[in-house]
């Protein structure tokens, strides 16, 4: 007797047979009359759950279980990354993170000179102009951020030439990373915020400030110093010099991209006008 004598249900989405809780054809979720939108819910909350108690406690997990296949069960590293930097936009209203706030980190002033100059000549109030120029930059940074990502998977993977893991790996590795990266900006303005200290160059250079920074790179560096043993299985000694590497990268990195987002936002706003 044939299945579709027996009545088994086909699935919606390519019309082959389909007897579990998803497609084996497709992959699609088996429609269920009652209780499919309760379970969908609990399905996405647990991916969700397992993703961040992972990828904030248990530094190198995700990529290890992505390496070993076990991938249905968190987000992926794409979407978990450019997510994580869209809330981190989302937050900037609190973060004070943005292009208005960039001029003060500046001791030497040319950043908001350069603000000045620029709202002078496009003939716009400078602080309108600024607005235009934060819509850009986040268009920008966001680009820029593969440049960032990139770096790091190759960085990972010329520091772990004998491990032979495929590149996949070392950028997956280099997702979470930057995704923890985002977590960690987030508790460094928010601590900022709350110790009532601007995001300014003044502030950082105070003591509170200097020592939130070091304690911030400290974690940083024991972070990715535990995410190594796990995905590439370093000894202290080894993994302790490769993190040390990888931060102060990052570090550079990630200041020079910002500053180069900045005057890239900057000049597509005077030409735009």
């Amino acid at each position: 007797m044939t299945s579709e004598a027996k009545g088994t249900p086909k699935c919606p989405n390519c019309g082959a047979p389909s007897t579990g809780a998803f497609c084996a054809n497709c992959g699609q979720q088996s429609i269920v009359k009652h209780g499919a939108f309760v379970r969908t819910v609990q399905h996405q909350w647990q991916r969700v759950r397992h993703t961040l108690v992972a990828l904030v406690i248990h530094p190198g997990q995700l990529t290890a279980e992505f390496r070993n296949g076990q991938r249905a069960r968190s987000i992926t590293p794409w979407r978990l990354a450019f997510n994580l930097l869209t809330v981190f936009f989302l937050l900037s209203f609190v973060t004070d993170f943005g292009v208005a706030n960039f001029p003060k980190l500046d001791p030497s002033g040319e950043l908001g000179q350069a603000i000045s100059e620029a709202a002078q000549q496009a003939k716009v109030d400078e602080h309108v102009f600024t607005e235009r120029v934060d819509r850009r930059f986040n268009t920008f940074f966001t680009l820029t951020l593969t440049v960032s990502i990139a770096l790091s998977a190759v960085l990972a993977g010329l520091t772990h030439l004998r491990r032979r893991e495929p590149w996949s790996v070392h950028f997956v590795f280099a997702l979470h990373l930057t995704a923890w990266n985002f977590i960690v900006n987030l508790v460094y303005l928010l601590a900022m915020r709350t110790l009532g200290l601007a995001l300014t160059y003044g502030a950082q250079s105070s003591a509170v400030g200097s020592t939130l920074i070091v304690l911030i790179l400290l974690w940083q560096f024991v972070y990715v110093a535990v995410a190594f043993r796990r995905v590439y299985a370093d000894g202290w000694v080894g993994a302790s010099a490769k993190s040390a590497v990888m931060v102060l990268v990052g570090f550079v990195t990630g200041n020079v991209l910002a500053i180069l987002s900045f005057y890239l936002a900057l000049q597509a706003v005077l030409r735009v006008g």
